[in-house]
């Protein structure tokens, strides 16, 4: 129902809006109105129609987080995944579990869980491997559709031009310069929103989000690194300062007691 909803009060705009025109309103903030409604619900449109209104609605809840969200950092999951290396390390496969339970990043929990459930390496590797690609894809398909809002925005700013031009041509015999104005107005108007929307908002965020699709990717690598400690049974504080180091990209550095462990160590 709130799709349905939602979709048609796109299309109600969209409409309202080229009826705004070709009704003949003369107000210059109506028609500003009538053409950003017209430009941006039909770029919406347009994506809904392309790649399904779920996507979208997804894509639009996720680009606050695009701006805000870290991701060179484990967060809250950093210590909870080294009371994982420390509880398996001793053998206490109960206790691990429960801390692999309190983790949030799926692709550690995955990986913790088939270690601690002594699944082979190249079992592991191949369970990984498809996580990440699915993770992988459902971020390409965002940004395939940010990328396709960029080409649907200008395009709709044509259409709208196009309007405005065939409002303009029949009322140059009877309409009055008011209604050639708002025809014209309406004309320019939309190329400058169709323009807008697409070179200063969703390119930017297109090129953000593709940016983030790589440091995540790059990020990726780092937590396998992690799980192939873990699944070796490295030390804690191994696996602490090889997390640091990832990060703020220094020398794996290890306190003079633990030096016994730097072999179990794959950095």
């Amino acid at each position: 129902m709130h799709q349905k909803l939602t979709i048609g009060l796109l299309c109600a705009a969209v409409l309202l809006s080229s009826l705004t025109l070709t009704l003949g309103a003369t107000s210059i903030w109506l028609v500003a109105i009538s053409g950003f409604f017209f430009v941006i619900g039909g770029t919406l449109i347009a994506a809904v129609v392309s790649e399904g209104y779920r996507r979208v609605d997804e894509l639009l809840r996720r680009l606050p987080a695009l701006f805000t969200a870290r991701v060179a950092a484990l967060g809250v999951d950093e210590e909870t995944f080294l009371q994982v290396a420390t509880c398996y390390r001793r053998g206490s496969v109960r206790q691990a579990e429960m801390f692999i339970k309190a983790m949030q990043d799926p692709y550690l929990t995955l990986g913790s869980q088939l270690i601690v459930d002594r699944c082979s390496q190249k079992e592991l590797n191949r369970a990984l491997q498809w996580q990440l690609s699915n993770n992988m894809e459902q971020k390409r398909r965002r940004l395939r559709i940010l990328n396709g809002m960029a080409g649907f925005a200008p395009a709709f700013g044509m259409l709208g031009t196009l309007l405005g031009l065939i409002n303009l041509l029949f009322n140059l015999g009877d309409g009055g310069l008011d209604v050639v104005g708002a025809a014209m107005g309406f004309a320019m108007i939309t190329t400058v929103y169709g323009l807008v929307a697409a070179n200063l908002i969703i390119k930017p965020m297109a090129i953000k989000m593709e940016q983030r699709f790589r440091e995540q990717l790059a990020w990726q690598s780092v937590k396998h690194e992690l799980l192939m400690l873990l699944f070796e049974k490295a030390h804690p504080e191994v696996i602490r300062e090889t997390l640091n180091a990832f990060i703020t990209g220094r020398p794996l550095q290890l306190k003079p007691e633990n030096a016994s462990v730097t072999t179990l160590a794959r950095a």
